[in-house]
Order: structure tokens, then C-alpha cells, then sequence
């Protein structure tokens, strides 16, 4: 039943060389989006890949998820015309203090200034079947953060999401991939139901739901490696996710 889950972040033309890795352009993802569907995967969303992990539900042999980080405007411009072509799923983690503003809390990576989702286009997102996550307050890096302020990001972020939205934000990503032991028990805390982390490869029955694992769409990729992404769920080379895998189950039985 394994599942890859695909993270995105910028559905668009990048400005300069620093976001050529976080721009994905609107003709290669509606590629993306065929390709998924020629290889005949379902596209399943968040709630349903945590159901799958718990066992609550069986999932077809081939199975992927699509997820956002940050919540750039773009996510509402290019990709949901995109998704909805398809009639596919997503989840959009957002910054909640930055709605309406811009991502500038990616200046010191020299990444151009770019305009974020506004309310009024997280709740059209919503209400077009999109499901929205957290990906806290400021866009911290909460493997390196204190535990009152990693609380204090997490609580803030679901709380001003569902406020706008006005139904539960159960769902959540780690900002630059950024978590630790605490910040993981602070997700659950503070009533997430799930969490997307950057490490790679598919998820099973014993993923951790608060460190589902996600395979990185760079704006580069061409489609054959995309095509290996969403086969093998891994940025390394295709085998080493299975590899790893099977050496945890041996290791688990002796």
C-alpha cells in the first residue's frame, strides 16, 4: 500500500537563479499531473493518506498525494486550475502570518520578494476541496527553536487558519524540514492529526503519521526523473528508499 507523497512549492516561472529549485512552471506540472494519471495512480489526500498509515482503510497499489509548502499566491493562480482540470486533490501548507503579505521570510536565501495567498483566496481554496495545513506562524525552523515558541508558532498558525476557515485545520509540514523529538511531540500537543516531513520515501503502515515522508519536485526536474520520483518516492538514487526499508523490517525481526 505504499504512498508517495509529492512536495511542491511554486507553480510559476522563477525570477532568478536561487528559485530555479522551487519553481515548478505551469506546463511542467500539468505534465506532472498527466503523467500521474497515464501511470494510473490515485490521487489521494492527506486525510486519507493518514488513514492508510493507521489502517484504517486499504489503499490501492499505486497511490500519491500533492502537497504545497508556504502558501504562495501561485498555489491559487497556476496550480488550482491545474488540480481541478484533473479533478486531483492537494493540501496547501500555509504561513498564517504572512496571508496577504509577501514570503520574506525568504530574503536571506536570496529568493525574490513574492506575493502570498490572501484569506479570501485560502478560503476559495478550501471551498474548491483543497485542504489547507499549517506551516506555523513565521516559517521557523522548529528543530532549532524553543519549546514555548514552537507551541506558541503551532497553536497560532491552527488557530488563526481555522478562525479563516472557519472548520478544523488538523494537518501540518515543517518549515525547511526543520523538526525534532520536540517539536514532533509539540505537533501532537497542540491537536495536529498528521504532519509532512522532508525525508524521502514512500509511506507504510509504519510510517510516523507526524513524520510522513515527501519526494522534493525541483523545478528542473525533467520528466523521466519525475517519473522515478513518483515511483520510488526517494531523491537518491531509486533503489535506496526500498533498500532502507528492508533493512529496518530485518533488523525489526531480529
Amino acid at each position: 500500500m505504499p504512498v508517495t507523497m509529492l512536495m511542491y512549492h511554486m507553480i510559476t516561472h522563477p525570477k532568478n537563479a536561487n528559485e530555479v529549485r522551487l519553481c515548478r512552471t505551469p506546463d511542467a506540472f500539468r505534465k506532472d499531473m498527466e503523467q500521474i494519471r497515464q501511470a494510473g495512480y490515485q490521487v489521494l489526500s492527506f486525510a486519507t493518506v493518514l488513514d492508510g498509515v493507521a489502517g484504517r482503510v486499504k489503499l490501492p497499489d499505486k497511490a500519491v498525494a500533492i502537497t504545497f509548502d508556504d502558501g504562495i499566491a501561485c498555489a491559487y493562480e497556476n496550480a488550482l486550475p491545474i488540480l481541478q482540470e484533473f479533478g486531483y486533490p492537494a493540501s496547501v501548507f500555509v504561513v498564517s502570518s504572512r496571508v496577504g503579505g509577501y514570503n520574506d521570510f525568504g530574503e536571506g536565501f536570496g529568493l525574490p520578494r513574492r506575493r502570498m495567498l490572501t484569506s479570501n483566496e485560502v478560503r476559495e481554496l478550501a471551498e474548491s476541496g483543497i485542504d489547507i495545513g499549517s506551516h506555523t506562524a513565521n516559517h521557523l525552523w522548529l528543530g532549532k527553536t524553543d519549546k514555548a515558541v514552537v507551541f506558541q508558532e503551532l497553536l497560532e498558525s491552527k488557530m488563526v487558519l481555522e478562525d479563516m476557515l472557519g472548520r478544523e485545520v488538523p494537518h501540518f509540514a515543517y518549515p525547511f524540514g526543520s523538526w525534532s523529538t520536540q517539536a514532533r511531540d509539540t505537533v501532537i500537543e497542540t491537536g495536529y492529526k498528521g504532519a509532512c516531513s522532508t525525508l524521502s520515501g514512500r509511506n507504510r503502515k509504519d510510517t510516523d503519521p507526524y513524520l510522513l515522508r515527501r519526494s522534493e519536485i525541483k523545478g528542473s526536474d525533467a520528466p523521466w526523473q519525475f517519473g522515478l520520483k513518483l515511483n520510488f518516492a526517494t531523491n537518491d538514487m531509486p533503489p535506496l528508499s526500498d533498500v532502507r526499508h528492508i533493512v529496518r523490517q530485518l533488523i525489526k525481526k531480529w
